[in-house]
Parts: structure tokens; sequence; C-alpha cells
């Protein structure tokens, strides 16, 4: 084989290699695409899709001023007594600091993450950076509606 065939079948290989290696990189696969669910449904689920529902029973659930719960991803709060929806505020359960666990402080009147005490009002508002010496920023606030004794919140 000569030099100038060498070098013309080199560069026809390295030519293919980068093609396949970029259309395999940017491939549109819609697999990687988040797809709505309704995690309310059957008690709660994996929340964080647009569009999803999770729901609280009211009669079994969050029935006095200061409780609170997790399911489906969503924070529940209840803020006042009644069952009207800004009786109540539902945000995201996670930290987004690094994901910890949020809990509801009822003497502070604030959100409280348990792994570095960063601190939210009822709003989501950011009251107290993390311990750690890092930032986080403010929670998402969900929508809530209130249907007979079901506590909704609309994840979007």
């Amino acid at each position: 084989m000569e030099r100038n065939e060498f070098i013309k079948s080199l560069g026809l290989g390295i030519a293919l290699v980068c093609t396949g290696s970029c259309l395999s990189g940017c491939g549109g696969g819609k697999g990687d695409d988040p797809t709505p669910t309704d995690p309310g449904a059957g008690g709660g689920g994996g929340g964080g899709t647009v569009g999803s529902k999770v729901n609280v029973d009211l009669g079994t659930q969050l029935q006095s001023v200061g409780s609170f719960l997790s399911t489906g991803g969503v924070l529940f709060v209840r803020l006042a007594a009644g069952n009207a929806a800004n009786s109540f505020v539902a945000t995201q359960a996670a930290c987004p600091h690094q994901g910890g666990t949020l809990n509801w402080v009822q003497a502070s009147n604030v959100i409280q993450c348990s792994l570095h005490a960063s601190r939210y009002s009822p709003s989501g508002a950011v009251v107290a950076q993390p311990n750690d010496g890092g930032t986080t920023t403010a929670l998402k606030v969900y929508s809530t509606v209130v249907t007979g004794n079901t506590l909704t919140a609309t994840i979007s």
C-alpha cells in the first residue's frame, strides 16, 4: 500500500469513527425526556414531573396546625385551621442544596433541611444558608386545591 492510499484510508476511518461518536452522543433519544405521571394515584409516588398531582387525605392526615407530611416528592404543611387551600403550603420535599430531607419547624415557622440546617420561609424563600458553607436556592412552591377531604398539589 502506498503512502497516499494509507493516509486516505486512515482519514476515512477516523472520519467514520468521529461521525458515529457524534451521532450517538447527540442522538435525539426521547428516553431522557421526563414523562408526566400521576404520583398521587395509589397514595403517592416519585413526583417531580411536569403536570403531576400529589394528593393527601385530610380526613386522616394533616389534621392539626403545624403538622406536615412528605409524600410523592412534596412536603405538605398545615399552616392554619380549616380546609381552604390557603391553610396549606406544598413545596419540594428535598433541599435544593444537597437533597436533604425537609421538615417543618412549627416553633420557628420555617422549613428546615435535616442535613445542613438550611432554612426556608413557608413561601419558599431562603431564611438561612446551609451550615456547611455552601449556598442554596429558594424552594419550589406548588399550587394547592382542596376538593372535599383531598388536598392536591400540582407539580409544575
